[in-house]
């Protein structure tokens, strides 16, 4: 289903500390939902002449009575400096980063565990654990680098 819509930047400020543009966006989509974030992205890319893979587009909320979004989209100069400012959360939804493993509940199930059991076992099950540590991050961050160096 194609989808219309009319993409306006109500602010946009140049912030050259963190290697971006800021962008304050109105997305007009008359009676149709809000569209995928990709879909703006490409029509924010377009406009701006900026390659998809620096942007970032959060935050959208719907007005009330519909018809039109407001959100943000930061446009930034490379993916370097995406990498180095973004933050971990949003570098995951974009799919730059890993998801985190494990999920919440088997975190909390595992907690839970540990306290039930004592000494010899517990060291067992702590080592079992599989935790992301900062190095983690920043190994997947170098990663994805190569990756695009190639």
């Amino acid at each position: 289903v194609e989808m219309n819509f009319t993409v306006l930047a109500k602010n946009k400020h140049v912030n050259p500390m963190l290697a971006r543009r800021e962008l304050l966006i109105d997305v007009l989509h008359g009676t149709d939902p809000c569209p995928k974030h990709d879909d703006i992205k490409n029509v924010v890319a377009k406009k701006y002449k900026a390659d998809v893979s620096t942007m970032c587009c959060f935050g959208f909320k719907t007005h009330f009575g519909g018809g039109r979004s407001t959100g943000f989209c930061l446009i930034y100069d490379s993916i370097k400096d995406m990498l180095k400012y973004e933050p971990n959360y949003r570098l995951r939804r974009v799919k730059i980063l890993p998801k985190r493993n494990p999920c919440r509940k088997a975190e909390k199930e595992l907690k839970k565990k540990i306290k039930k059991t004592r000494a010899g076992e517990r060291r067992k099950v702590l080592n079992n654990r599989k935790k992301e540590l900062p190095r983690h991050v920043k190994a997947a961050k170098k990663d994805y680098l190569k990756k695009l160096a190639m």
